[in-house]
């Protein structure tokens, strides 16, 4: 088994100088190929510079070529002349090559101004026939002086082109060769690097397999000791320590995931934990609710009976307001029997609301103004807590106009504002102080023991905040002393109560 080990290594590290090897082979031949691209390159400067000297020789020959036919054209007004010169016009026009072209280059410039220059001649040209057929005998004699003139200062030019590309070839030509040399001896140096490198990798080829064990049992005594946080080990070398290596991290791994996965039910496990005891406050909360409401009930049915007596004896002796008292008494006590579910339809509560309204403005004739501000087509489309426009509104009556003279105002309203359902309550009395406005605003424990008004505007924060743990601010309450108080009940639709019975 040893010897088929060691047979693995040493097959390893052959292959690996393998590839060093080609990979040295490479580069030798790469520095090579750059020595040939750079000849190539000198070729194509020579060939570039060939070319545009061959497209001004060509163009001078054709402007040589039209001086004799326009010569004889207007000495003998010869048709041949015209027709040779017409065609010769035409051949320069398709030599020429596109001026829109943007160049920003000075040799190309220069050429540029001497195509420019043709072009004006060509059409100076074109102007001269034109005034020898009409027989302008004054104009055509200086259009051609002018003619003589421009050619030869385009002759100039081109010279004086041709003289400054050959002179920037040679600049351009030293200046290659000397790259050349610089490359040559470069390409030298960076064989001789090479053969050195190769060597010296293959003295480093000994630390492969030593150094990566050393780092295993580093590693190995971290993991004894409980550290699991350490990266992941990796070594680029040969096959059979990459697979140790690789093995050691999946081992490694393996323990850590097992032990955070451990860490992560014992999470689960007291989350579960708080969450039942979270139920079991909620269980006794709604026991400790349905005691409270029990005991503020106090006999329904008689009573409701008994004001249902009032009032027929009222109508019987015919008394209208009593009569009307008693009918909206009855209303509302009506309401606070039915509702036994901890949610109803919003049109519910408004009724119930209205029944009291009415109560209220007949207790109250002369000193409380009682306004409702509520868009009937949300009544039958949302749900609200039972019980909480009245307890409000009572708290309203009770405390806020006590010290205040006047008439006082009570303003209810209700709107929707996406998601938002916003149920508000709004009086102009003395105002709540802040200490006792963060008191009510506090959720209560379940250790909380409620106060003799557990009907009031207390109890209704507190069970809205029963109804919503998550939206702290389902209830808000903005007050100046003085000046009033407005108490919000926000809902948020898109949020299910925790409890809907």
């Amino acid at each position: 088994m040893n010897q088929k080990n060691r047979f693995r290594i040493s097959n390893s590290l052959r292959a690996k100088l393998f590839y060093y090897s080609i990979f040295s082979m490479s580069f030798t031949m790469v520095s090579f190929g750059i020595i040939l691209i750079l000849s190539l390159s000198l070729q194509d400067i020579a060939d570039k510079r060939f070319e545009d000297e061959q497209s001004l020789h060509v163009l001078q020959e054709q402007l040589d070529g039209i001086q004799e036919p326009i010569e004889s054209y207007l000495g003998f007004y010869s048709s041949s002349s015209l027709a040779q010169l017409l065609y010769t016009a035409e051949t320069i026009k398709d030599i020429l090559p596109d001026k829109r072209i943007i160049i920003d280059d000075e040799s190309e410039l220069l050429k540029r101004e001497i195509y420019y220059l043709i072009d004006s001649y060509l059409i100076q040209m074109n102007q001269v026939i034109e005034m020898k057929r009409g027989r302008n005998v004054p104009g055509y004699t200086q259009g051609f002086e002018d003619l003589f003139i421009l050619y030869n200062y385009i002759t100039d030019k081109i010279n004086e082109v041709s003289l400054k590309g050959f002179r920037s070839q040679l600049g351009e030509y030293r200046s290659f060769l000397e790259l050349f040399r610089a490359i040559q001896m470069y390409s030298l140096i960076l064989i001789v690097l090479i053969l050195a490198f190769s060597f010296s990798l293959l003295m480093k080829n000994v630390n492969t397999i030593s150094y990566p064990i050393h780092q295993l049992s580093l590693m190995a005594g971290k993991i004894s000791a409980g550290d699991f946080d350490m990266e992941d080990i990796q070594f680029d070398s040969v096959d059979e320590i990459n697979h140790v290596a690789s093995a050691f991290n999946e081992m490694k791994n393996s323990i850590s995931h097992y032990i955070n996965e451990l860490k992560k039910q014992k999470d689960i496990e007291q989350q579960m934990m708080a969450e039942r005891v979270r139920n079991l406050n909620m269980e006794q909360l709604l026991k400790r609710m349905e005691l409270y409401t029990m005991q503020a009930q106090m006999n329904p049915h008689f009573l409701f009976n008994t004001i249902n007596t009032g009032v027929q004896l009222a109508i019987v002796e015919e008394a209208e307001k009593t009569a009307d008292f008693m009918e909206n008494l009855a209303a509302l006590f009506r309401y606070n029997i039915r509702e036994k579910k901890f949610f109803v339809p919003l049109r519910h509560e408004y009724e119930g609301l209205r029944s009291y309204f009415n109560i209220l403005r007949i207790r109250f004739p002369k000193t409380l103004h009682l306004e409702l501000n509520i868009n009937e087509e949300l009544l039958d489309d949302f749900s609200c807590p039972a019980m909480v426009l009245q307890p409000i509104v009572e708290n309203s009556v009770l405390h806020a106009f006590k010290s205040k003279e006047g008439i006082g105002t009570i303003s209810v309203s209700i709107e929707y504002n996406h998601p938002l359902l916003q149920i508000s309550v709004k009086d102009d009395g003395i105002g709540i102080p802040p200490k006792t406005v963060k008191a009510l605003l506090t959720p209560h424990t379940h250790d909380y023991q409620l106060s003799s008004k557990v009907m009031g505007l207390e109890n209704v924060i507190q069970r809205c905040y029963f109804f919503y743990p998550d939206e702290k601010d389902v209830v808000e309450i903005h007050s100046e002393i003085g000046r009033g108080t407005d108490i919000i009940i926000n809902i948020n639709t898109e949020v299910k109560p925790c409890i809907e019975l």
